[in-house]
């Protein structure tokens, strides 16, 4: 069977990044480069940006993600491979190689196999790659102040680690609605 490099999950079709790139590289070959860089990396997460340039090595495009090495077993020994990945994905469908849907495929089976596992001790499980996505949606103020408010219903037992957390990715996004 011939890998097409699209996956359909839960009824929806998603190009993977690897077939996204393959598309990029056919189209403008060498004269654009994805470019990925480290931003920040501990004993708990990575975070990567990655950019297209152009011919004149100027970014037109860019695309951040974050992986958290506890989400899945396959981010406890691959979580910076992982998060590159979703970076390059993210800058392609900034540049307009999203393949129909934002996510990708590898962001969209990551997501499914998190909510797949069982639930954390406190009985809370909190996919931080939906709610980021569900944030770079979000066009207004009142709307985020409306997905905040029904994130804590949703979630009353969220730890503070967990609270943090989404409490900066709203603060970040309060911030690029402001601009």
């Amino acid at each position: 069977m011939k890998d097409t490099g699209v996956v359909n999950i839960h009824g929806k079709n998603y190009k993977t990044v690897a077939k996204r790139v393959d598309e990029f590289r056919k189209e403008y070959g060498i004269k654009m480069a994805i470019i990925t860089s480290l931003v920040s990396i501990d004993e708990k997460s990575v975070v990567m940006k990655a950019e297209i340039l152009n011919e004149n090595q100027i970014t037109i495009a860019t695309g951040y993600a974050e992986e958290n090495r506890q989400a899945s077993q396959i981010n406890r020994t691959s979580a910076l491979e992982n998060c590159e990945t979703s970076a390059i994905g993210r800058a392609l469908a900034n540049f307009g190689l999203a393949g129909g849907e934002y996510a990708s495929a590898d962001e969209v089976a990551n997501a499914i196999a998190q909510q797949n596992e069982e639930p954390k001790a406190n009985g809370t499980r909190l996919n931080f790659d939906e709610v980021r996505e569900t944030l770079e949606a979000i066009d207004d103020e009142q709307s985020l102040a409306d997905y905040g408010n029904k994130l804590k219903i949703k979630n009353p037992h969220m730890t503070a680690k967990q609270a943090q957390a989404i409490s900066q990715m709203f603060n970040k996004r309060r911030e690029e609605l402001k601009q």
